[in-house]
């Protein structure tokens, strides 16, 4: 860090210190969730990490319970909930049909490490929803998903680098976490791990980074074909949601089919949250292999991948295939399984109703929030997929993550302690959600909190 840099740091944290309203709703929230500062004093002594890492709240809350679209924490206070799990309560918290489907089978058990019927039905509907699935495997985690989508795609192919976009994030197996090194030349990302513990050679030899909506990466896919055995992509990105990336994903699809090299659609944020057909039903392109999380259970631990019969035929061996292991005492359960089966029956037959409205209020927040940024000079923007969110203090138009800069990183922090003190949840990794439970009235308050919280930060200073 230079000299600026600290002065800079510094300053920042001065007007934080001294401004009137941070202080104000700092005061307010210690005052309001005595029980949430006792639980980390106590609890976090024995936990190497709550979570995840990148949840990092300005204010530390523990949730109690959560209905609809709202959390409750251990103090009793109430939020707007914009972190849905993550994204997969599409529906809200609790949706009856969930609730009733695992108050069911919690009676008749939840763990058999043997077969059972549910999981039949569930794979059949999870084919219908996926429109490159010929057939599915399960597995409890979207990381173990994208694991195994590799590992299939490797098997089938005979090749063994996969290809990734800058910006991207596939879980948290070695194979998911090279990144893009946003100092490197953006038509073509030098790799970087994130972490330690992963062996150079999954940077230097089994991966390579792509650049996110550039037609550089046609070629170098072209340039690589003998070594690139798939290419994964997130449809729309956590960190730079947006839709409209129809040519740029058929091109991907065509260059793709043209070299050999298996495309696989990372739906497990997007499936079952931009359309009941996730990206692919939204864009009508279908890839060789398509991987799914905790959405298509409602929150429950699940994953799944779904792709065309020759290459899904590598998990079972049939047919001569390269065979690959793949397991986990859990995939399938039960109770996964049927409070899989009953969100999906609920997403499926409110699918004309579902998707217009979360979309639709997603991007009446947007709109207002954009309009209110440029009318007020302030230096952010918020994102959009559907009803996934970001909100970015860049400062200048953001195509990839080469354009993502720490200019307002301290008054970021600040404007989410902000949201909260107005009663709005947003989770530390700042990627949000609409659910079919918020009313517009809740759209509406979410518009006042974040117009209000902007105001704040201006008022001391920070914007």
């Amino acid at each position: 860090m230079s000299q600026f840099q600290h002065v800079e740091k510094a300053e920042a944290l001065k007007r934080i210190l001294e401004g009137k309203n941070s202080q104000e709703v700092r005061r307010k929230l210690i005052a309001r969730t005595p029980k949430s500062a006792e639980a980390k004093a106590s609890g976090g002594k024995n936990l190497a990490q709550e979570i995840v890492q990148t949840v990092d709240l300005p204010h530390t809350v523990y949730i109690d319970s959560a209905q609809g679209g709202n959390v409750t924490d251990i103090d009793g206070n109430e939020y707007i909930d914009m972190a849905m799990g993550f994204g997969p309560a599409v529906l809200g918290h609790s949706p009856p049909c969930v609730v009733e489907a695992l108050e069911k089978q919690i009676k008749k058990g939840w763990h058999f490490g043997l077969p059972s019927t549910h999981q039949l039905e569930y794979s059949d509907m999870l084919q219908d929803a996926s429109p490159c699935s010929d057939s599915v495997v399960f597995a409890n985690t979207g990381t173990e998903a994208t694991m195994y989508a590799m590992r299939a795609a490797r098997a089938f192919t005979g090749k063994e680098k996969i290809a990734t976009f800058d910006g991207c994030y596939h879980g948290a197996h070695d194979y998911a976490l090279v990144f893009g090194d946003p100092t490197s030349k953006r038509e073509k990302p030098t790799p970087f791990l994130v972490g330690n513990g992963i062996p150079k050679y999954v940077r230097d030899e089994a991966q390579m980074v792509l650049p996110y909506r550039r037609a550089e990466a046609f070629d170098l896919i072209r340039e690589n074909k003998d070594q690139l055995a798939g290419v994964i992509i997130e449809a729309a990105q956590n960190s730079n949601p947006r839709l409209g990336l129809d040519n740029f994903l058929q091109e991907l699809r065509d260059v793709c089919t043209e070299t050999g090299v298996l495309l696989i659609f990372d739906e497990v944020v997007t499936g079952f949250r931009l359309s009941y057909g996730g990206a692919q039903g939204l864009y009508g392109i279908t890839p060789d292999l398509a991987t799914y999380g905790k959405a298509m259970a409602h929150g429950l631990p699940v994953g799944a991948v779904g792709g065309r019969a020759d290459i899904m035929a590598c998990f079972s061996g049939r047919d001569m295939s390269k065979w690959v292991f793949s397991g986990g005492t859990f995939n399938g359960n039960p109770l996964t399984s049927v409070a899989g089966i009953a969100a999906l029956t609920e997403m499926r037959d409110t699918q004309d109703t579902l998707y217009p409205y979360i979309n639709g209020q997603t991007d009446r927040l947007a709109a207002a929030v954009n309009s209110f940024c440029e009318e007020e000079g302030f230096a952010a923007h918020l994102y959009n997929a559907g009803s996934m969110i970001h909100l970015r203090f860049d400062g200048h138009p953001v195509e990839g993550s080469f354009d993502f800069s720490k200019d307002g990183r301290f008054a970021e922090r600040e404007f989410y302690l902000h949201l909260l003190g107005y009663g709005v949840f947003i989770p530390g990794v700042h990627l949000a959600f609409l659910c079919g439970a918020h009313s517009k009235k809740d759209v509406g308050t979410i518009i006042e909190a974040f117009k209000q919280s902007f105001r704040d930060l201006r008022e001391d200073g920070l914007l």
